[in-house]
């Protein structure tokens, strides 16, 4: 005798929907989690090595002031080190809520491939760019608008969070008895 496999039930539209939405939103903030975790440490990094660079430097000064000369390749190899330095401050530090926002969006994008996501609506995933209008539209600057870059990560997992909130409403509270 064999046993007949109960055939699951099919999800309906919103329910696929909402799959999808979740598996995107964990996505993003994947995305968003790595690349902070991937922003402090870079920050840590430059931190150390901005004061090792002052060390150097002033060791440098130093001799120079009490032996007279110090080899040309030695100030090549601080100013070297002095750019790179300035350069993660810029275009890292600087802009930490941007990079952790392009990040954020990409895991949006993998969840939603990933929870299968029809190729109609991939063109959906493209939302961050009404957020790109309105910033340049406004005249703010792309990537600190309204001086702050961190609202990037807002506007890619806002839209993401509030469709999760519109498909997966809360169940209604049973009334309670008065105590």
């Amino acid at each position: 005798m064999s046993v007949v496999a109960p055939i699951p039930p099919s999800l309906t539209r919103r329910q696929r929907a909402a799959k999808t939405v979740a598996a995107a939103l964990r996505g993003g903030l994947a995305g968003a989690l790595a690349a902070t975790v991937g922003w402090l440490v870079a920050g840590a990094i430059a931190g150390t090595a901005f004061v090792l660079l002052v060390v150097a430097t002033l060791g440098v000064v130093a001799f120079v002031v009490w032996k007279g000369d110090v080899k040309t390749w030695v100030w090549l190899g601080l100013a070297i080190a002095w750019a790179i330095v300035l350069l993660e401050r810029a275009i890292v530090q600087e802009n930490g809520g941007v990079w952790v926002a392009i990040a954020a969006w990409l895991g949006v994008v993998v969840g939603a491939r990933r929870a299968g996501i029809s190729k109609r609506w991939m063109p959906l995933l493209a939302y961050p760019a009404a957020s790109v209008a309105i910033v340049v539209l406004a005249g703010a600057d792309l990537l600190d608008p309204w001086g702050v870059s961190w609202l990037w990560v807002a506007a890619v997992l806002g839209p993401v969070l509030g469709a999760r909130t519109l498909l997966n409403p809360r169940p209604a509270q049973t009334a309670r008895p008065p105590d």
